[in-house]
């Protein structure tokens, strides 16, 4: 069926292609000032030192030697923190992992109190710790746990802690009877990772009396705005939050002790403007990180494929949350078990990565998959298409719709794009003239992301005298956000996109909650409060356009009248029109109005289906997400273990595309970035210590723009109309790396062998590893 035609917004509407990026343009020609650019009178700066061992409680910190250094001008510890303070995760008094923050120095200047770092000496009662998986483990490959390994601390009874359990018919029994079986526990720990955002990590902050006033680099600013507050006890509206650009977040954006760091820094120094930052070194070695996981899976399914059932066992290390729709939305599967499981060490804070559990389960169940396939003499794309939910299925679980179902779709463009099922072979059987040998690998999921929960979630649009509007939307700038919102409104008012603006931003005190970038959220659940304010909008310029002379001598009403390109014209005679400009110009009162966006699941009369889908009516509750599904061709040096990547398949369920240019920006960033997790990323420890000793961003080289070449990655948005979000729109920022596993199927089916990633990436070492080579 064909999608509605749309004025500004839509993959194929003319001149949506060419709308610019605000942000972008600005971040590319340097216009940005991020937190660490800003300079105020007076301003000192503060550097943390950190802890070198991994568990332990500190007995005593002597700073003596360091409070000689000219310009240091204080040093403080845990027992120098406010109360409010104590309950923050500021600074360590029981040490939680090697790196942990335990001292924080100030001075007049950034590379003063850079070199009096070390001159603060610590002492420590070291504690038993734990650093391995196995440390925790009594036996890794079948997931059993060590109750008598020492505790991490974390939590004070256990190392454990539960994700979740599903449960789905009857799993014994469909195991017991299914003509095949098969487990496999073999299955290596996932990559784990520092974010390294463009922007370092850094927040200022300053006290004028009693009032607070705080920049940082945020994914969500009210949110930062609220956990400042409930942390420090600091009344809201005395508490002034700004992030006026985010250059990156990837998921560790979204917790910011930084801000807390400077706040207490700042009380500690008379509301001084204090400017903590780390060092790019710190970030990465001591930083938050994309969590490592395995599973233990076990399938069941008939002689020709069909699976009957699934059984799971999840691990991740410190983060993570529950079953994920690769497991339970994808594929049909009549009788289903998930057991999931967080494990927490003295390790490094764990924190969501961009798709957060998408990209390691994905990769988990696309190693069962081909592995269950090549042994019933299946193509990989074969057990998938003959299970893949359809379109219009229902959730296995709840019964309810999907908002949009386009993971069939996804699936269907890469296999016929890539000519999957003519370049498949059998694993490690093709090799190239050149003598490297060939692998084609595939892998599709409905995601968990793209979500619709805007309820507590709001944007301002204002119409100006000139006809131009202004929209204010609560978000921190990062990525495409004001472009987008301002498309909304366009497409809802009926303007030219040059007439719309967003000219505040990351602004807690003049926006209102616009939630957080996160999740491929902000489109569905900001985008509804940003059209739902545009329309309140239109309904005034239309009221106050039937008091103008125009339309009232041909006795118009609101309903007889539309917009396009910033004109308002007579449905029935379009001849009969006026711009916007003349009719906010001449309006008696002021134009604004205040959306508030809606989630998928009705709670209020609002949520739920905005319009009839497989006969569900509107406000039906829904089940949510996006799609993806990559192909990727790889060859192999069975030599030296590198790995090229020959062409890359990447589609995406889209819903309604808002911004043309911001999809393909998120869609080429997001291959370049299942490149990297799948050869590059990867923390390199020096285990008796849980030091990281280096990660392979410093110890590999990394693939830049000018290694990168565009033509062999092929980008497929497709669109698609999701019937709970905003104008037919969700969020695809998150499923763009989802599939990074093709790449290590791929490889697979090059070389013949899963490679062992061990909690890093498939690099070369691993490659010939697998190939007993190495």
């Amino acid at each position: 069926m064909a999608l509605p035609e749309m004025k500004v917004m839509g993959l194929g509407t003319p001149g949506n292609d060419k709308i610019r990026s605000f942000f972008m343009d600005d971040l590319l020609t340097g216009k940005p000032r991020f937190v660490g650019d800003r300079h105020f009178a007076g301003q000192l700066y503060a550097v943390a030192k950190h802890a070198t061992v991994d568990h332990a409680n500190i007995t005593k910190i002597d700073a003596s030697e360091a409070l000689k250094v000219p310009g240091v001008v204080k040093v403080l510890t845990y027992d120098t923190n406010p109360e409010w303070a104590r309950t923050a995760p500021i600074l360590y008094k029981t040490v939680p992992f090697y790196g942990a923050p335990i001292a924080l120095i100030i001075a007049t200047d950034w590379y003063i109190a850079q070199r009096a770092v070390n001159l603060v000496k610590v002492d420590y009662e070291v504690l038993p710790a734990v650093i391995k998986t196995t440390d925790v483990m009594a036996d890794d490959e079948a997931m059993t746990r060590d109750t008598s390994a020492p505790l991490s601390g974390r939590f004070a009874d256990s190392n454990f802690q539960s994700s979740g359990v599903t449960n789905r018919g009857d799993v014994d029994a469909a195991l017991k009877s299914a003509a095949y079986t098969r487990t496999i526990s073999d299955m290596p720990w996932t990559t784990r990772y520092q974010h390294q955002p463009l922007e370092q990590y850094e927040a200022l902050a300053y006290w004028s009396g009693d009032e607070v006033y705080v920049y940082i680099a945020s994914q969500n600013i009210h949110g930062h705005h609220r956990s400042l507050h409930n942390w420090t006890g600091i009344p809201l509206n005395k508490l002034h939050v700004y992030s006026p650009g985010c250059g990156g977040g990837l998921g560790t954006r979204l917790n910011n002790p930084e801000a807390l760091m400077a706040v207490f820094a700042s009380k500690e120094v008379d509301g001084r403007p204090v400017l903590y930052k780390c060092t790019k070194k710190h970030s990465m070695l001591f930083g938050g990180r994309q969590f490592d996981a395995r599973s233990v899976i076990t399938i069941g399914c008939d002689k020709d494929g069909k699976l009957v059932a699934l059984d799971v066992k999840y691990v991740c290390n410190g983060y993570g949350a529950g079953i994920t729709p690769i497991f339970s939305k994808t594929l049909t599967i009549p009788n289903m078990r998930y057991e999931g499981t967080r494990l927490y060490l003295n390790d490094q804070d764990r924190c969501a990565w961009r798709c957060v559990n998408d990209p390691p389960t994905g990769y988990h169940f696309t190693h069962a998959l081909d592995l269950v396939a090549e042994d019933l003499n299946m193509r990989p794309d074969e057990i998938r298409l003959k299970n893949i939910m359809g379109e219009h299925d229902v959730d296995q679980d709840s019964g309810l719709p999907f908002g949009t179902k386009e993971v069939n779709a996804c699936l269907d463009k890469v296999l016929q794009e890539s000519g999957f099922a003519s370049k498949w072979h059998k694993p490690g059987t093709k090799k190239l003239a050149d003598g490297r040998l060939h692998g084609i690998g595939v892998h599709c999921h409905h995601d968990s992301h793209g979500r619709i929960a805007g309820s507590d979630r709001a944007t301002i649009v204002l119409m100006l005298q000139d006809g131009t509007a202004a929209v204010l939307d609560g978000g921190s700038a990062p990525h495409n956000q004001m472009t987008e919102q301002a498309i909304v409104a366009a497409e809802v008012l009926g303007l030219k996109i040059d007439d719309v603006k967003t000219p505040v931003y990351g602004n807690s005190d003049a926006t209102l909650n616009g939630g957080m970038h996160g999740g491929s959220s902000f489109t569905g659940s900001t985008g509804g409060a940003t059209m739902k304010a545009a329309e309140q909008c239109r309904k005034q310029v239309f009221e106050a356009a039937c008091k103008n002379a125009t339309f009232s001598a041909v006795n118009a009403k609101p309903e007889d009248l539309d917009s396009k390109d910033s004109v308002i014209f007579l449905k029935r005679d379009p001849s009969v029109k006026a711009t916007f400009a003349a009719i906010c110009s001449s309006a008696l009162n002021p134009i604004g109005g205040i959306g508030h966006g809606w989630n998928n699941v009705d709670a209020d009369g609002t949520g739920g289906l905005q319009r009839p889908k497989d006969g569900f009516e509107v406000g039906h509750n829904t089940e949510m997400g996006s799609a993806c599904a990559d192909v990727c061709e790889v060859a192999v040096d069975p030599e030296t273990g590198e790995v090229e990547i020959l062409e890359h398949w990447n589609a995406v369920g889209t819903g309604r595309v808002i911004y043309t240019d911001g999809v393909l920006q998120q869609m080429g960033s997001g291959t370049e970035l299942q490149v990297n997790m799948a050869l590059y990323y990867g923390d390199i420890k020096d285990i008796p210590t849980g030091n990281i000793i280096g990660t392979q961003y410093t110890e590999s080289q990394m693939i830049t723009t000018l290694d990168c070449n565009p033509s062999r990655y092929h980008l497929y948005p497709i669109e698609g109309d999701n019937h709970t979000g905003p104008l037919g729109a969700h969020g695809i920022g998150e499923p763009c790396v989802g599939g990074y596993c093709c790449i290590l199927s791929a490889i697979y089916n090059a070389i013949g062998k899963w490679v062992d990633t061990d909690h890093g990436a498939c690099n070369p070492d691993r490659v010939l590893k697998a190939l007993g080579k190495a």
